[in-house]
């Protein structure tokens, strides 16, 4: 099986998020189809309902509604729906929650804590895949379905608290026997390189044919491919991205609004005025007077 090296980081922009899906079958929203893929991010995964088989580095197993598993960085993984699901006229239906932990900013915020050296040694572990049940999972499974709809320091400390108990919980095994040897991929995700490419030169101009370039791409094929992946065109995906830095430098109060529009790629003032409106519903100077008046809270 081809194994997929990719990020998961760029597409949600957050550090922590918790997704929770249901669908036909077992999928990614950030792959085009079920995929053997490694990331750097760190995964849990509970599965509400449905079955199938999961591949965890050499392991094959079957899971079924109740299967929980945590993995840390870098471990070849997909679940795998049963043949039954993709049937014409099936009514079967797959719910998962998915909780990732962008590994990176992990280290940095518990590295100097001798009061996380628990948690540290359980995601050193979590490269062999580890499998919860019992008690252990039935807590954490009702945690998952209230954070999902939190955010800020309450999901944080939540997760944090989770991380906890999987590192003190004895109702848990590994799935492998030792961590799987860091293989070279098959295939690099040609969107994680575009999307990190446009992110690292937002403020910089920015065309298709040079982004389709390095996805190895024809013009037409990569705005195909990118859709089909990101549910929205690339230019559309490129304002959203400008717009949101735009927010950022205004947000810090020392640039002027021309300023601004430069530093976001954009050479002329009044095509930035409408995009932002567009977006905001408000031109910049008004976002700006708004955000002094309403306290910001940020983690």
């Amino acid at each position: 099986m081809k194994l997929l090296r990719t990020e998961i980081t760029p597409f949600i922009n957050e550090s922590l998020y918790i997704d929770k899906r249901e669908q036909p079958f077992l999928w990614s929203p950030f792959h085009s189809r079920p995929s053997f893929h490694a990331h750097p991010e760190m995964e849990l995964v509970f599965v509400e309902q449905g079955f199938g088989k999961r591949i965890i580095g050499n392991r094959v197993e079957p899971f079924e509604a109740g299967d929980m598993v945590f993995i840390g960085s870098n471990v070849p993984h997909v679940w795998l729906s049963d043949p039954a699901f993709y049937e014409e006229g099936s009514t079967l239906r797959s719910k998962v929650i998915i909780t990732y932990f962008n590994s990176k900013i992990f280290n940095q915020l518990l590295g100097s804590l001798k009061e996380f050296d628990q948690i540290r040694r359980m995601v050193q572990q979590a490269t062999k895949g580890i499998r919860i049940y019992g008690r252990t999972r039935n807590v954490i499974a009702e945690q998952l379905k209230s954070l999902s709809a939190t955010s800020g320091f309450e999901k944080v400390n939540g997760m944090l608290q989770i991380m906890h108990l999987i590192s003190t919980s004895h109702d848990k095994r590994y799935i492998l026997s030792h961590a799987p040897v860091q293989a070279n991929a098959d295939d690099t995700d040609k969107l994680v390189i575009a999307i990190n490419f446009v992110k690292n030169n937002v403020d910089k101009p920015i065309y298709l044919q040079q982004v389709a370039a390095l996805a190895c791409m024809t013009e037409s094929s990569f705005s195909r491919y990118f859709k089909q992946r990101m549910k929205k065109n690339f230019s559309t995906f490129l304002t959203e991205l400008r717009i949101e830095n735009a927010k950022e430098l205004l947000l810090q109060g020392d640039l002027s609004v021309k300023e601004v529009v430069y530093r976001c790629g954009y050479d002329s003032l009044a095509h930035f005025y409408k995009l932002f409106k567009n977006q905001t519903g408000l031109s910049p100077t008004q976002y700006k007077a708004n955000c002094r008046q309403t306290p910001i809270h940020r983690l």
